[in-house]
């Protein structure tokens, strides 16, 4: 069985809002990393500064960093036929869920 841990951090702001600022995906399978994707992530919006300082995430780090719409084929990619794991999953994958239907996912 593969297992994507997956960890994202995102904006703050109301609830529906947040925006990706930073993802990491691990794939483990038979309890070995074979594969792995981390990036920051433009959201396209400030960062609340409760964010900034919980994650030390600046709006200058990802001013230049890839869109979602960018990452988002080697994000389903890497996932592909694996089971999700979070520490926080109800939430990372909402945030996640948002981003690709933006997309029209």
């Amino acid at each position: 069985m593969k297992f994507a841990v997956v960890d994202i951090e995102c904006t703050g702001g109301s609830f529906g809002s947040e925006k990706i600022i930073d993802i990491a995906i691990f794939i483990l399978e038979d309890g070995e990393v074979v594969d792995q994707f981390v990036s920051l992530v433009n959201p396209e919006k400030s960062i609340d500064p409760y964010v900034t300082k919980l994650t030390s995430i600046t709006n200058k780090m990802v001013r230049t960093a890839p869109k979602f719409y960018e990452l988002a084929k080697r994000v389903v990619k890497i996932t592909e036929n694996c089971t999700f794991v979070a520490h926080n999953i109800s939430f990372d994958y909402r945030v996640l869920q948002q981003e690709f239907e933006a997309l029209g996912f």
